[in-house]
């Protein structure tokens, strides 16, 4: 399955999709984590911070990778939107283009979008 978080990041969106990443291999379901839009952001190094509800985003991004819970993807042209382009990512994420955005939901059995 495929999870795609995406939108504000005072939005619910981005907190949602890490947080069903986390949830979903519990199940026993395979998930891909991809951060795309404004939620790109949180793929970085140096994430932006985020208040109140949303404030544990950052660790639990961190859980994800480091327990191997699930692949995190960051949606390259996002970040080039977004002016981030050239900043690093977080250990453990890889950065993709639209393409294989497209390819990768393409073959997916699900894909929740958030």
């Amino acid at each position: 399955m495929v999870v795609l978080a995406r939108g504000e990041l005072a939005g619910d969106s981005p907190g949602l999709g890490v947080r069903m990443a986390l949830a979903l291999p519990l199940g026993g379901v395979e998930v891909t984590l991809v951060l795309a839009g404004a939620a790109a952001a949180l793929g970085l190094e140096r994430a932006p911070q985020l208040e109140g509800w949303a404030s544990g985003v950052e660790r639990e991004l961190e859980a994800l990778v480091r327990e191997e819970e699930a692949p995190l993807l960051v949606e390259r042209e996002s970040l080039t939107l977004l002016g981030l382009a050239e900043r690093p990512l977080r250990r453990g994420a890889v950065s993709v283009d639209r393409d294989q955005l497209a390819e990768l939901v393409g073959r997916a059995e699900a894909c929740l979008v958030l």
